[in-house]
């Protein structure tokens, strides 16, 4: 089985390594032949938003896709994505293949332009959920959640909230045990349920503090 992440032009790195690095840990812990694949709509390399290229296959990459995420980024290129035709039709028809789809972080947006968020409860990146409700009002955006599922339909908060939403996947998949040995491979302190606040008290006041 196959997981296919969807990157464009100036989307962010942790959105898809994080993620990818849950996926491909399970196919090499269970051995099964499972495979991540990155696509973009062009194929080849792709620029990401700090610098780093990484490679793509081109569109479509259809056969035994189970899981079928859009990444996240701003500026450009994600208002380039949403208004790519092309590729929102292949999302679509891949949606409709996989067993799950979804997005990381900002990658809500371009599902909403694509019309597959409407009538559904999604997440994104804290910093857009305001914007993400005025500019798509069938859309019931959760400004909370670390991440969603409703059904087929799995979306993350933002950057590192891709990597709790890609372990719940596998948990729900394999079980907890295989989960939480991934998570302690990648150091994670805590693993963090879907209901759990994007805003950390700790992470507010440090940033107001001058020191320790």
């Amino acid at each position: 089985m196959r997981t296919v992440l969807l990157v464009f032009p100036g989307f962010q790195l942790l959105d898809l390594s994080g993620p990818a690095a849950v996926f491909g840990a399970v196919a090499e812990g269970l051995g099964n032949g499972d495979e991540v694949v990155t696509v973009s709509g062009q194929g080849g390399p792709v620029m990401s938003s700090c610098g780093v290229a990484v490679s793509t296959l081109p569109l479509p990459v259809f056969d035994a896709v189970d899981t079928l995420l859009v990444v996240g980024g701003d500026g450009p290129g994600l208002r380039a994505l949403m208004e790519d035709g092309r590729t929102g039709e292949w999302f679509r028809q891949g949606a409709v293949a996989a067993r799950r789809y979804g997005s990381i972080c900002t990658g809500a947006f371009a599902l909403a332009a694509w019309g597959l968020t409407d009538g559904r409860r999604v997440a994104t990146h804290w910093n857009g959920a305001g914007l993400l409700s005025e500019g798509f009002p069938g859309t019931t955006v959760d400004a909370d959640a670390m991440f969603v599922e409703d059904g087929a339909l799995w979306t993350s908060a933002g950057v590192t909230a891709g990597i709790d939403m890609a372990l719940a996947m596998v948990e729900r998949d394999h079980g907890p045990r295989l989960a939480n040995a991934i998570a302690r491979r990648l150091v994670l302190s805590v693993r963090r349920p879907g209901n759990q606040s994007q805003y950390s008290p700790l992470l507010r006041a440090q940033a107001k503090a001058a020191g320790r």
